[in-house]
């Protein structure tokens, strides 16, 4: 049998034709095959199909990718839609900001984080927070557009909110007598933590207006992190699955330490080996001291240099953010007493971090804030006439190599290389 011939079918023929099986050529009422045959032709009432209007959203955005509709959101209107904006945008953009290159965590940030927070407030308003300086970050490639500058303000302002609401909640944890049964949601915490310290520095507000002090909140509530993890015995940080994937600190690859940053690291060992002697004649309680402060920057200069040597490329550089809790109690007190040498050092981290800019946005200004905050302030703010030790005027760390330290976080800054380049184009 010889295949059955194609046809098109009629979807407006009469009715006539329909019931007959046969195709109408929709010239009727009436049409031509019942005109022929004489009878009742009668074609069904169509209901026009509605036409539906143009959606200037969707001819905005039509052939633009999802991440392109994500750089630049919009501040709800109804403030009711916000959280469930911002938790949206974590789940889609903002996880990766808390990601380690190399360690496969991704499915924690973008899933187990987000069901932790169902559970603890801190995690919660931290997500919201960080989600909300995301935002406002992608707005600032439209900063000459009024809306969207009006809309990063917003965001930003949601941000300070939910980082203090985020901050509280997790002191009243630390000081619960029953802290959290999940070490998981305190150490995540406490990891975004740092991202939320860098990025209000970013956005010119860090919660405790001064960057220093910031640094020091955040390693003591990190600090009692730890100890809350450190408490379960069943599930220590060293045995979490997310802390096994990662290569560990020691062994790091090393590169070769810059001269610039050696010769100022020289210099800076050098003013510290020099307390000693300075505080020959000083009362036993100021010698104490003394001692405890060398001995707590020469073990955080060594761990800085060993940052500078492993914590060059793009994989390894957020190692750099644990330095100051590797430093330890001892270093974080002497920056609680302005010691010149601390702020020093610290100086130089904020060197380090600068270089992490080049990577991460919420890194991006801390470095440079930091750094100017110690060089600018601190010197002013040293009113003891008997320390010896002063940022400026010393033979060995001068402001010469203040400057130098400047200059090297200039040429840490993301702008920098991209000027550098063009300069040589």
């Amino acid at each position: 049998m010889p295949p059955r011939r194609s046809h098109q079918k009629s979807h407006t023929g009469c009715i006539t034709c329909k019931h007959r099986h046969v195709k109408c050529d929709e010239s009727g009422p009436p049409c031509k095959r019942c005109k022929t045959r004489d009878v009742n032709c009668e074609y069904a009432e169509i209901t026009p199909r509605p036409q539906i209007p143009p959606n200037p959203t969707q001819d905005m955005t039509e052939g633009v990718s999802p991440d392109a509709l994500i750089s630049c959101p919009t501040f709800p209107a109804n403030p009711h839609h916000l959280d469930l904006q911002l938790m949206h945008r974590w789940s889609t953009s903002t996880y990766k900001s808390c990601c380690t290159p190399g360690s496969g965590d991704d499915k924690l940030w973008q899933l187990t984080v987000p069901a932790l927070a169902l559970q603890y407030d801190f995690l919660l308003n931290g997500i919201l927070a960080l989600s909300a300086f995301e935002s406002a970050n992608a707005l600032l490639l439209f900063q000459y557009d009024a809306e969207a500058n009006s809309n990063r303000e917003k965001y930003i302002n949601s941000a300070i909110e939910r980082q203090v609401l985020a901050l509280s909640n997790f002191r009243a944890q630390l000081s619960s007598s029953s802290p959290c049964a999940d070490h998981r949601a305190a150490i995540c915490f406490s990891l975004m933590m740092m991202v939320l310290t860098f990025a209000s520095v970013r956005f010119g507000k860090p919660i405790d207006k001064n960057i220093v002090q910031t640094a020091i909140a955040h390693f003591e509530l990190v600090r009692g992190a730890v100890q809350i993890a450190e408490s379960d015995e069943e599930h220590r940080v060293s045995q979490n699955e997310y802390a096994q994937r990662l290569t560990p600190f020691q062994n790091l690859p090393l590169t070769t330490l810059g001269p610039d940053i050696a010769n100022i690291m020289a210099n800076v060992r050098k003013l510290n080996d020099e307390r000693i002697a300075h505080t020959v004649w000083d009362i036993p309680e100021r010698r104490i001291e003394q001692v405890a402060f060398w001995e707590a920057c020469k073990k955080a200069l060594s761990l800085l240099q060993d940052c500078f040597e492993k914590c060059a490329g793009p994989v390894y550089r957020g190692y750099a953010l644990g330095w100051l809790n590797m430093a330890g109690e001892g270093y974080v007190r002497a920056l609680k007493d302005h010691d010149s040498v601390a702020l020093l050092i610290l100086m130089l981290w904020g060197v380090l971090v600068e270089r992490l800019g080049n990577d991460v946005w919420w890194a991006q200004e801390f470095g440079k804030s930091l750094v100017d905050e110690i060089s600018h302030e601190y010197p002013r703010h040293d009113s003891d006439p008997q320390k010896p030790i002063a940022l400026t005027g010393q033979s060995h760390v001068s402001a010469d190599d203040i400057d130098r330290a400047r200059i090297l976080r200039t040429r840490a800054h993301p702008t920098y290389e991209h000027q550098r380049s063009s300069s040589h184009g």
